[in-house]
């Protein structure tokens, strides 16, 4: 993983990993989005290729369909996206192994274990 991957979240990771896919997304007016998935940015700037839009008529409880050859769709417009369920499969949520193979180490002792800088607060000449 390169070095631009390893500062951001798993969310960001999954829509970077679902670019050629097929997606849904929910807007926060209401609408329906459905297309590939073209491109994604880290703020969830999205661009969607062969969309189909599904929006409902104010007043009336009507939906219109618009297609569209490609669409950009604003990050912050986002309600949900509908991603496509072999990504459940993807690397990143795969167990992490840990670096420290030393099964010795008490959990919360740190790498250094009890011989670390910690150590030297509880020894008992320190605390006369």
């Amino acid at each position: 993983m390169s070095d631009a991957m390893s500062g951001i979240g798993i969310p960001i990771k999954l829509i970077h990993e679902s670019e050629k896919h097929n997606i849904g997304i929910v807007m926060k007016n209401g609408d329906y989005i459905k297309g590939e998935l073209h491109n994604s940015e880290d703020n969830w700037n999205l661009c969607i290729k062969d969309a189909v839009v599904l929006t409902k008529v104010k007043y009336i409880q009507q939906f219109k369909i618009f297609k569209k050859s490609f669409l950009f769709i604003r990050g912050n417009q986002i309600r949900y996206l509908s991603l496509p369920e072999i990504l459940k499969n993807a690397p990143m949520f795969k167990s992490i192994v840990p670096i420290n193979k030393n099964n010795n180490l008490v959990p919360g002792m740190g790498i250094l274990g009890r011989s670390g800088a910690s150590s030297s607060l509880f020894k008992s000449t320190d605390w006369k």
